[in-house]
């Protein structure tokens, strides 16, 4: 069921905004009043009586699972909770059966999570291949009979150019190529199907736009290729024990539950479920058009005071990335000065890759921009 709430209303859910002007979902989103009631109830349930409740921790791991999947179009056997979105890029890395000769394309602008696992592969005689960008016409041309991995980022960290997901998931389709995303960049705040785009396996930290704790990650596996990877860690929650512990049997669980060796971030785990309850709650539509709508005053904003927007037009995530204009005679005004006292003045955003990015998220709303816009306006004006 989809609730109908102002802007208003959901400002009320983000504490953050009584503080500040938080453009920074891309790098760590704040918690909603739910995410930290659940993890501070959960906290306190540990606080007080230990592991007692421990059914109900085992239950709010699957309850997570079954939002997850329903936030992607997934099954809930198909999603692993790992600690972060590397690790589940890493997993599969070093997962596959590679033979040399094999190669692996991605583009060349993915942040470290989704470059350094494949480049760590060239000592096995496995190539790295690097699209322009995320589109179907620049991946096609690099694709071979040897090609095993397509590796893309839903959205670009920097400037948050939005992959063709679809039209790349059909094109692995047609070349048997297993089509891999690194989505911790709109899972959300933008729609993500997996089934609609083929996508094999998804990795996607909490901690950006589902205003989730840090280390608790969603991992998906398709069913139907999850045979492919193998298991690089092995423990005692990912086994057929058969109720034993000593002298158990080691076959892995059948399900996504054999990428989690170990106790998981279970305090992590309740407050990502209640970010994920309010985001389907509310839809994932209605998230998406009201992020992408102040971005896209944001960016027109910035423009109008000489800013160049470096994302592309039309706006489509919550990404915005530009740069401040040239102030002659004035080299002190760098990109990490504007950073800085914007910061002072109760705007916080991230540098990354020369420009400044902003990355509002569906709660925010036109007078943040405009308190934006004024701050950065006095800024270039100030001597």
């Amino acid at each position: 069921m989809r609730i109908s709430m102002s802007s208003a209303s959901f400002r009320d859910l983000f504490p953050v905004t009584k503080n500040l002007v938080y453009f920074n979902h891309a790098a760590v989103g704040p918690l909603s009043v739910r995410a930290y009631e659940a993890m501070e109830r959960h906290a306190r349930d540990q606080r007080e009586f230990g592991a007692l409740h421990w059914r109900d921790w085992y239950a709010e791991v699957d309850r997570l699972r079954e939002a997850a999947a329903r936030l992607i179009g997934a099954n809930a056997d198909e999603i692993a909770i790992l600690k972060n979105t590397s690790e589940g890029l890493s997993f599969v890395a070093e997962g596959i059966r590679w033979n040399a000769g094999d190669n692996v394309v991605t583009t060349a602008m993915e942040f470290p999570s989704n470059w350094t696992p494949w480049q760590a592969l060239a000592p096995r005689g496995v190539e790295t291949r690097v699209a322009e960008n995320a589109t179907a016409a620049a991946i096609a041309p690099l694709l071979d009979d040897r090609t095993r991995v397509v590796s893309v980022s839903s959205v670009a960290f920097h400037n948050g150019f939005v992959a063709e997901l679809d039209a790349i998931g059909a094109l692995c389709a047609s070349r048997n190529v297993l089509f891999v995303v690194d989505a911790i960049q709109s899972v959300g705040v933008l729609p993500i199907d997996v089934r609609r785009s083929g996508i094999h396996v998804l990795a996607a930290d909490g901690h950006k736009w589902m205003c989730g704790p840090e280390s608790c990650a969603l991992f998906f596996v398709a069913a139907e290729r999850r045979d492919e990877l193998q298991v690089l860690e092995h423990g005692w929650t990912n086994i057929e024990r058969g109720g034993k512990f000593i002298g158990c049997d080691v076959a892995l669980v059948p399900d996504a539950r054999r990428f989690e060796a170990g106790s998981l971030n279970t305090n992590g785990i309740y407050g990502l479920r209640a970010a994920l309850e309010l985001l389907l709650e509310i839809g994932i539509e209605t998230v998406a058009s009201h992020a992408i709508a102040v971005a896209a005053e944001l960016a027109d904003g910035l423009a109008s005071i000489g800013w160049s927007v470096a994302s592309p037009r039309p706006i489509r995530s919550g990404i915005v990335g530009a740069i401040p204009p040239a102030v002659e005679n004035d080299a002190s005004k760098s990109l990490l000065w504007y950073h800085r006292r914007l910061e002072e003045n109760g705007v916080v955003c991230a540098p990354r890759e020369g420009m400044l990015r902003f990355s509002p998220h569906f709660y925010n709303d036109r007078l943040d921009v405009a308190r934006v816009v004024s701050v950065l306006r006095g800024l270039s004006s100030s001597t």
